[in-house]
């Protein structure tokens, strides 16, 4: 067994004992012992309120090697360096991560979030590419406080630097210093986490290390210096830093200024601000029935009806689409117009259309078509009129959920022509992200519809912008698409063109399962010369991209 790395004493200072710590050894090291060795030792004690650390210390450690000797990797991947570092001067520009990934959702209370997905898988394949030619040695110190974007992050590294590198994690102790709700969620994560790593080894051995000191964003600054000093920050401040954290998937830190929040004010304002945060938080972590109790919670502080209103919201959203319970979710609905009713002009209308947009998920979840078309296209006409914000997120899904509704009622050319509905917004310079999804839930209704030919040209147009915007996970579901139709069409070595295709992707953002399947998938195409009728036969193609990101979506404890 390799010995561990000797670990630079000038460099890190005064050593602290993290003990006990699990061994956990990944990868072995290049045979070639000509090739350069790159050594990076990431500590996460003390580091809470750092968000993507790990991603940001790697690029940190490995900047100027790679300005020196492989400055287009900077190139490549500057879309996420610079989502990561927006103030960094010496950065290539590139196209904001926001203009061609989306984001997590609170309104619709989803994690889901490609911006997330893609800086994971970004900087995970830059060092992917550096490990072709050199040796990766990398130690990630006390775990146990790493944030939750940068578990995703070491995790992903496990499977995509087999055999290139070795990678050394000690996960260290939960710090008896965070408050018992984040020590709990952290336990139960970590354990998790363990569970997905690819390894070959481990042992128990204690370690000696002194973690770098780098320098927190200002907003990570206010967020540690508003624990110390609650008065020296507003609380307009605190909200905007606690939103942050949850959104960009930093859960501890955002309970952890939650719970303190709650502590320290006596503001009934205030206090049902933070227990709607706390609602979020348990909802993206999948902790329905506590996220229930906190929104509730809120309900007996605030005295603000749009801010009752969007709890009611909450709770029903909570009650039908997480817990299947469509009686009470309507109940909470029907409170949320009362308080709805206290607003005027446009916020009462963006209120009533969200209200009127979950009561039509919960029909359409019992199969009341007529009733989810009703509640549809009145959450449409609230908010018709409006541009931007929290309008133009609701009236996106609501159209889509009415073409998606149309279509489930075999009114197709009704399900097409809503769907159209977005082309002024597509023409009209909508982001890459969702000009993709529209063009292939285009042409898939264009094919429904009759027009096959200009329907494929829709759903390749929709690969390209994929394969443009180096969105390896989607354009591997498309071409999986157009492969079903290619066999529909007895169109054998276009079939076998475009499984190539997503095999590659699947390959390229990490799921060597699903690239596996498909791989099979083409070989039986390629030595029967059709699709057999033994089990493994393609599906029927599908209308929509729905897919959600498997690093974030709850079924991931992460």
């Amino acid at each position: 067994m390799r010995e561990f790395p000797t670990i630079d004493s000038e460099r890190h200072g005064k050593t602290d004992t993290l003990d006990p710590v699990e061994y956990l050894l990944i990868g072995t090291l290049h045979s070639d012992h000509a090739a350069e060795e790159i050594k990076l030792n990431i500590s996460f004690e003390g580091k809470l309120f750092h968000n993507f650390y790990a991603l940001k210390e790697c690029w940190w450690q490995l900047r100027e090697l790679i300005n020196r000797d492989v400055p287009e990797l900077k190139a490549q991947f500057s879309s996420e360096l610079l989502f990561l570092f927006p103030e960094d001067p010496t950065l290539i520009e590139g196209k904001p991560l926001a203009e061609i990934t989306a984001g997590s959702s609170e309104r619709r209370l989803s994690r889901e979030s490609e911006q997330i997905f893609r800086i994971v898988w970004g900087i995970a394949r830059l060092l992917y590419h550096l490990a072709k030619t050199r040796r990766l040695n990398i130690t990630f110190y006390q775990l146990a406080e790493a944030d939750r974007v940068s578990l995703q992050f070491i995790r992903y590294l496990s499977s995509i630097l087999q055999e290139k590198s070795l990678i050394k994690l000690y996960i260290g102790e939960i710090p008896t210093t965070w408050q018992d709700e984040s020590r709990a969620m952290r336990k139960k994560i970590i354990e998790e986490w363990k569970k997905g790593l690819v390894f070959n080894d481990r042992r128990e051995r204690s370690l000696a290390v002194r973690p770098m000191d780098r320098p927190m964003t200002a907003e990570e600054q206010v967020a540690l210096s508003w624990i110390t000093e609650p008065d020296a920050v507003t609380h307009t401040k605190v909200e905007e830093i606690v939103q942050h954290f949850i959104m960009w998937g930093n859960y501890e830190a955002g309970m952890t200024l939650v719970e303190h929040g709650l502590n320290q004010t006596n503001d009934k304002e205030n206090l049902s601000f933070f227990w709607m945060k706390k609602g979020l938080t348990n909802a993206f972590c999948g902790n329905f029935s506590e996220a229930m109790d906190c929104y509730e919670m809120t309900l007996t502080f605030t005295n603000l009806a749009q801010r009752k209103s969007a709890v009611c919201m909450y709770l029903a959203l909570l009650a039908s689409k997480r817990l299947g319970q469509e009686q009470q979710a309507q109940a909470w609905i029907e409170k949320g117009f009362k308080e709805a009713n206290f607003l005027e002009g446009k916020e009462a209308d963006i209120e009533k259309g969200w209200l009127c947009n979950v009561r039509a998920l919960s029909a359409f979840r019992e199969n009341d078509y007529p009733t989810a078309l009703h509640y549809s296209q009145e959450a449409f006409k609230h908010i018709k009129a409006y541009q931007g914000g929290d309008a133009l997120h609701l009236k996106v899904n609501v159209l889509s959920n009415l073409s998606v509704l149309f279509e489930e009622m075999t009114y197709v050319d009704k399900a097409l022509a809503t769907w159209r509905k977005f082309e002024s917004f597509v023409t009209q310079g909508a982001t890459e992200a969702f000009t993709k999804v529209y063009f292939f839930r285009l042409g898939a209704l264009q094919i429904k519809s009759g027009d096959r030919a200009l329907g494929l040209s829709n759903i390749d147009r929709a690969y390209l912008i994929a394969k443009k915007i180096d969105d390896a996970f989607h354009a591997c579901f498309i071409a999986q698409e157009l492969a079903l139709y290619a066999c529909q069409d007895h169109q054998w070595e276009k079939a076998i063109y475009w499984l190539n295709e997503s095999t590659f992707m699947a390959r390229l953002f990490g799921d060597n399962h699903l690239a596996t399947r498909l791989e099979e998938k083409r070989q039986l195409i390629k030595q029967g010369g059709k699709i057999c009728d033994d089990g493994t036969s393609l599906e029927e193609p599908l209308t929509k991209i729905g897919r959600p990101f498997y690093p974030i979506h709850i079924p991931n404890p992460l």
